[in-house]
């Protein structure tokens, strides 16, 4: 299920590139087969869910699905440039005064779902139930920010631009197919707040335990219940719906007995079957109309998905024609020494919209109830000391030079998440936001001062007596992970930190836990807005998973959320944040991930893009 990815500006990656999970009830052909009419896509990470618009299920490999399966009125390209995709539908501002805002989004008549139930405006109403606190709140769904409860529809869009300003319900013509929303003030990057289409009717039907595909009698029926929930906002029937969205859709195996109902699209394929930590397989949705029309000559019929962890096994997967494209924005040297040297594909290097970054948890995740009370939490001094210390300790040069630099030789470390390196707003940010701490003087020199931090607490801490305990997530399927890991943890034992770098193998799916103090990670960027990170910082964030965030924080991200700002105004908000970050020790970037691409040379039409989805953002172009 797909409402809006665009409602929060930022993702969270695993630890490499691409797409998603498992599965398979038909045989596999491979991918060199005679037919050529499958695409067989490398996934680093396994697909955990079939909705990536929920705390547990956002992640890019979720999210590849979602834009396999699903279309709205906006997408990405590969330059990146927002594309409005008016084969969907049209969308603009009809009211814009200081204190009233307003937005019609318009389905084009004729655009229908898999099931061949037509879509209409109602369809696009879910996104307001997801991203709108007071609705929530009032509708008796749970208030979204209160830490201690999770709100009946576990959102991620909560607390960002579109909740925080729009005002009322929104609004229905008559004919069911245009909806206008109504905000405030008017918004900056309003574009990207447009409403996502769900099969509401599924959603309700699956809430009425039904099961298979229904009639469109049936299916009219269950949309209008669905209208009806919402506008008069029955808290029963809506608590049940937010179950299903909530948890219904995390299934990892698909199989025949599969409820068809979850697997209802309006993109170009839909899921057929799934193997859990194996592949996925989708199949052409011959009623897709909600798109740029698909390739007619050698079209791609399936999409097979398999999941390849290990990235040597990945790239001789692909020199052995078991998958046509492999993507990983976290390739590992060897990958691309070896991709470089089959002849059959074309590799693609360039810089991507992910960045590796370190974490460390401070405090319990918003909407987490298990408390975290390891060494890193809190306010205090110590707490920030130690955390100073931590960060002082990571070798990033070395981290840099040892797996980055051999992809991309003028690389540098990135040292703000509102920024890549060499931007204006890094340039800007950086010159005094106080991450010169961690940038001068050499890595000796800094885990030094690092010991010294530990030594004020703990007096007899050397680098060879680690008193500090810390515990270090990480994806520990990704060999990248595992070498960066080694060297953060040689180098913080000379600091005095012992650290378990054991790592999990479903990470990020426990992202928000309390039983770790330090991440290794990615974020992926979905968009490019003056939001970007907003939803990292905010203690309510979406992306928010390690309790950051204080009052004065809070404001600025709200600020540069809902607020018209210059492009002086944006950097000057970004540095009093950052500022507020580097003082409270909350993590540092590593470097912006290079992401590499080989695709099969007989594939046509593959054309990689920084923003996720990197690959699939353009499907309807492949062909053989």
């Amino acid at each position: 299920m797909k409402t809006n990815r665009f409602l929060r500006t930022v993702g969270i990656v695993a630890t490499s590139a691409l797409t998603v999970a498992g599965l398979s009830t038909v045989a596999m052909a491979p991918a060199g087969a005679a037919t050529k009419s499958t695409v067989i896509l490398h996934s680093a990470g396994e697909i955990t869910s079939l909705n990536s618009g929920t705390s547990d299920g956002n992640t890019v490999y979720n999210g590849t699905v979602g834009s396999l399966t699903g279309m709205g009125f906006i997408y990405y390209d590969n330059g990146p440039k927002l594309v409005r995709n008016t084969t969907f539908g049209t969308m603009a501002v009809t009211k814009n005064t200081p204190t009233d805002f307003r937005i019609s989004y318009t389905v084009k008549p004729g655009r229908v779902w898999s099931d061949g139930t037509p879509i209409t405006g109602v369809d696009l109403l879910l996104s307001h139930v997801v991203a709108s606190n007071d609705y929530s709140t009032t509708a008796g769904l749970g208030d979204p920010s209160d830490g201690d409860k999770k709100p009946a529809f576990d959102s991620v869009s909560y607390g960002g631009a579109y909740g925080e300003n729009v005002v009322g319900l929104p609004a229905l013509s008559n004919n069911n197919m245009t909806v206008t929303v109504r905000f405030g003030k008017p918004l900056p990057d309003w574009e990207l707040l447009a409403p996502g289409p769900s099969p509401v009717h599924a959603l309700s039907l699956l809430a009425d335990g039904k099961k298979g595909l229904q009639s469109a009698s049936v299916n009219n029926a269950a949309k209008a219940k669905f209208l009806s929930a919402f506008t008069s906002k029955n808290t029963a029937a809506l608590k049940k719906m937010g179950d299903v969205w909530t948890n219904a859709y995390n299934i990892r195996t698909i199989d025949s007995s599969t409820n068809k109902l979850l697997l209802i699209s309006n993109g170009g394929f839909i899921v057929q079957s799934a193997v859990a930590d194996s592949s996925m397989i989708l199949v052409r949705n011959a009623r897709y109309n909600s798109g740029p029309a698909m390739k007619t000559t050698n079209p791609i019929k399936t999409v097979q998905i398999k999941t390849i962890s290990n990235d040597t096994a990945a790239v001789a997967a692909l020199r052995n024609g078991d998958i046509d494209i492999y993507q990983n924005s976290n390739p590992t040297t060897a990958a691309k020494a070896l991709l470089d040297g089959i002849r059959s594909v074309t590799v693609e290097s360039k810089p991507s919209g992910v960045y590796s970054h370190m974490g460390i948890r401070t405090g319990t995740a918003f909407g987490e109830t298990a408390p975290y009370n390891g060494p890193f939490a809190g306010s205090s001094q110590k707490a920030i000391d130690l955390r100073t210390a931590m960060l002082l300790a990571i070798p990033r040069e070395q981290i840099l030079a040892t797996f980055i630099k051999p992809l991309k030789a003028d690389a540098q470390t990135m040292d703000t998440h509102f920024g890549f390196t060499g931007s204006p707003t890094h340039t800007f940010v950086t010159k005094s936001s106080g991450v010169s701490l961690y940038t001068t003087g050499t890595q000796e020199e800094r885990t030094a001062k690092a010991l010294a931090l530990v030594k004020k607490y703990y007096p007899t801490a050397s680098a060879t007596n680690s008193v500090v305990d810390v515990k270090m997530w990480f994806a520990n399927t990704s060999g990248l992970r595992v070498s960066t890991s080694q060297l953060v943890k040689a180098e913080a034992k000379k600091a005095g930190f012992n650290i378990d770098n054991t790592g999990v193998s479903d990470f990020p799916a426990k992202m928000k836990s309390s039983d770790y103090d330090l991440t290794l990670f990615a974020f992926g960027l979905t968009s490019i807005s003056q939001a970007t990170a907003t939803a990292i910082y905010k203690t309510d964030g979406g992306n928010n998973s390690w309790g950051w965030g204080t009052p004065e924080l809070d404001k600025i991200m709200s600020n540069l959320q809902s607020n018209y700002l210059t492009a002086a105004q944006v950097n000057a908000e970004r540095l009093k944040a950052d500022k507020i970050i580097m003082a409270n020790a909350y993590g540092l970037p590593l470097y912006q991930n290079v992401s590499v691409t080989a695709w099969s040379k007989a594939l046509k039409g593959v054309k990689p893009a920084p923003l996720s989805p990197q690959l699939v953002w353009n499907f309807w172009e492949w062909s053989y």
